[in-house]
């Protein structure tokens, strides 16, 4: 009975949603919150929204629905900065020697990870996961941030990121919390390895991001450059 009462007052949304009655419509999801439903339209299956009213998503192996809600500040300060993780991984990442004709295997690097990536994935959706695990939250981005621009070693951060073609983010209004610099991408990356568990017998990112010498950055580096033969 639940079920039914839920679908009727989907359907009479739906009728609703594109006419001019449309805040009327969207009183019972405004009551009803998030519904589940069987066989959406009619149909199988249903994602994405319709207009700006109702919305069709996945939610624990079932299908539901809910009234569409705008986000109430896309541009807050913890929005900007998972922004800038996500960017500042993507920049190394995208510097990476990957698969084509010309280098059939790419490079060490991605070896490496497809190594280390479990099937059901692919190797560089892995490296983002590996490095939020270890950033995940703003106060561990931040002492990351700290930690990296007053490293011992941050001359050779700087120039491994910039010979692989890497530049600075800069915050705006609408993108990042604080800019970005090409050592701390190269280094979130290498936070993720550490995560990872990445290794080879020229390196060890078994320990800790700080404790890496020059020759660890460097070959950590290259391997993500050099075509593996």
């Amino acid at each position: 009975m639940r079920q039914k009462v839920l679908f009727v007052l989907l359907l009479v949304l739906v009728c609703f949603a594109f006419s001019d009655a449309r805040s009327l419509a969207l009183l019972p999801l405004c009551i009803l919150g998030m519904a589940k439903v069987d066989g959406p339209l009619f149909s199988l299956e249903a994602k994405g929204k319709i207009g700006d009213a109702i919305v069709f998503f996945p939610w624990k192996g079932r299908h539901a629905v809910r009234r569409w809600l705008k986000p109430t500040n896309p541009r807050d300060v913890d929005q900007k900065l998972i922004r800038q993780k996500l960017a500042a991984v993507g920049q190394t990442i995208g510097k990476i020697l990957g698969v084509s004709t010309a280098n059939p295997n790419g490079s060490y690097a991605v070896q490496e990870w497809k190594t280390l990536t479990p099937a059901t994935q692919i190797w560089n959706a892995y490296i983002v996961k590996k490095a939020l695990t270890q950033l995940a939250s703003d106060a561990k981005w931040i002492l990351f941030s700290a930690s990296i621009a007053g490293a011992d070693e941050i001359v050779t951060w700087q120039s491994c990121a910039l010979d692989m073609g890497m530049k600075t983010l800069y915050a705006t209004q609408d993108a990042y919390a604080t800019d970005v610099p090409p050592e701390e991408q190269l280094a979130a990356v290498a936070f993720a390895a550490v995560e990872a568990g990445y290794s080879d017998i020229s390196i060890d990112a078994s320990g800790l991001i700080e404790d890496w010498g020059t020759a660890d950055i460097s070959i950590f580096a290259s391997m993500m450059l050099t075509d593996a033969v």
